[in-house]
């Protein structure tokens, strides 16, 4: 067993504290992890203890890690938790941390479904079916996905496409080179389908920008 017989604030970094054992340096710890051991010079430091503060020093600096990490914007859990496994912390305490955060609600799949779709809807026009290829790709679970997607009317994807297909309908107006009117159809009906809308909403877009079209284009 050994004693405390200093505690000194690292002057690089504040928040850290080094802790010396019997007048050598031992360790360094965050300093939420000193308050919450409550850890005063001359204490008693078992080799139980030491162990104690190793493990909570570990989930401290992967916590702090993942803060940082969401600070910047909204992430899904499986986002964290791929960061976490980049630092190589073991898997346990990437799972503590997971829970802390879950259990202040800094991780929420729901919430970061909703915010992330509307968010591609926005700057992207995107369709149901890119969305739902996103958030799986963000690991977020296909109930989660479907429940986001299930709250999306057809009324306001067909907006998005309209908007879409008549800003190419611009440049293709405003184009020095002419395009063909089944030229046009045909880069239209790419750009909606690869921003992931559906046959059905692409086609009848097509039909309303072009009100004339023939089924033979159509199909």
């Amino acid at each position: 067993m050994k004693n405390i017989s200093k505690l000194e604030q690292q002057k690089r970094h504040p928040d850290r504290v080094n802790v010396y054992l019997d007048g050598e340096f031992a360790f360094g710890l965050n300093k939420e992890v000193v308050h919450k051991y409550s850890l005063r010079k001359g204490d008693a430091v078992t080799d139980k203890l030491i162990e104690q503060l190793s493990g909570e020093e570990e989930f401290s600096t992967a916590k702090n890690k993942a803060l940082k990490f969401i600070s910047t914007r909204m992430r899904s859990e499986y986002e964290v938790r791929s960061k976490l496994r980049e630092y190589e912390f073991p898997t346990d305490i990437i799972e503590k941390v997971i829970k802390y955060l879950l259990e202040i609600n800094f991780l929420n799949d729901l919430a970061f479904a909703k915010a992330y779709t509307a968010d591609l809807q926005r700057n992207r026009s995107a369709g149901k079916r890119l969305l739902f290829q996103r958030l799986k790709s963000k690991g977020v679970g296909k109930e989660t996905i479907e429940l986001v997607l299930n709250d999306i009317e057809n009324a306001k994807e067909e907006i998005l496409a309209l908007e879409t297909a008549n800003k190419y309908l611009k440049r293709f107006k405003t184009s020095r080179k002419p395009v063909e009117r089944k030229d046009q159809i045909r880069r239209i009906s790419q750009t909606l389908m690869r921003r992931g809308f559906d046959w059905s909403i692409t086609s009848k877009i097509l039909k309303q920008i072009f009100k004339n079209i023939s089924d033979q284009e159509d199909d």
